[in-house]
């Protein structure tokens, strides 16, 4: 897989960016991470500035995208 298989979650309380498969993104929510956090928000795509571009990425699903 690569980060463009990716959307951009986000956790609400936390505020920290999360990969979720976009094969799932477009199931009602929670949401989950690919690292197995629970998503609150999906919007965007997880290479864009929603992900990997925002303040505070998961850096365990920063690798696991990456692999």
């Amino acid at each position: 897989m690569s980060t463009s298989d990716h959307a951009a979650g986000r956790d609400q309380g936390t505020g920290r960016t999360h990969a979720v498969l976009r094969s799932t993104a477009d199931l009602p929510a929670p949401w989950a991470a690919i690292c197995g956090a629970s998503v609150d928000v999906v919007q965007g795509r997880w290479d864009g500035p929603r992900g990997l571009g925002a303040a505070d990425p998961c850096p365990d699903c920063r690798r696991l995208a990456e692999d």
